[in-house]
């Protein structure tokens, strides 16, 4: 039976697609072969989108519209048995957004680490000024240009940070194509 429009829930899809569209523009600046942003700002976006997918599991659990067998197969993102790249998500979610962590993380050591380089660039007129005045420049990290990549570490191993992203989008698309969450195009209205 094909469900009507009135069947879905419009907000609790606004979230998964708000998730997909930072899920994306991720991809697209980690694939980008142009580089105009400091390792703290390629981060910001990430950071969104690790709060999005993991209060989206609140999200299906408070919508009225979803039925609760399909609640009771939410992925969760904590102990063993579920997804590896959920319980990063956790983690870096909740470190993200508390001063003190007062739960108990899957791994307490959990965090993004970046490697490779930036490039710095100060003009010719900064340059001159401070040897005139025999100062040394200091450059912060986000005046540099970003071009390397990120780790995540976790119980002991590394993973890429792209991969993480890209596995926790899959685990959420998977999860609401299989229990039909997403209004199709086409839909009908009731009579």
């Amino acid at each position: 039976m094909t469900k009507s429009r009135e069947d879905y829930s419009e907000s609790l899809e606004s979230q998964y697609r708000r998730m997909e569209r930072v899920h994306d523009k991720i991809i697209a600046d980690f694939e980008s072969t142009t580089f105009s942003k400091s390792s703290q700002e390629r981060l910001d976006d990430v950071y969104d989108f690790l709060l999005t997918c993991y209060h989206l599991r609140e999200w299906v659990q408070e919508d009225g519209k979803v039925d609760k067998l399909i609640k009771d197969k939410l992925p969760t993102f904590e102990n063993h048995d579920s997804p590896v790249q959920f319980q990063m998500c956790r983690d870096l979610c909740n470190k993200s957004k508390h001063a003190v962590l007062k739960y108990k993380p899957n791994d307490p050591d959990t965090k993004i680490v970046p490697y490779g380089g930036s490039i710095f660039k100060a003009s010719t007129k900064e340059l001159k000024e401070a040897q005139e005045r025999k100062e040394t420049l200091h450059l912060k990290e986000e005046e540099g240009i970003f071009m390397g990549n990120y780790l995540v570490t976790f119980k002991g191993n590394q993973y890429d940070l792209k991969g993480v992203v890209q596995g926790c989008m899959y685990v959420w698309k998977d999860f609401f194509e299989k229990n039909d969450l997403l209004l199709p195009k086409s839909t009908p209205y009731k009579s």
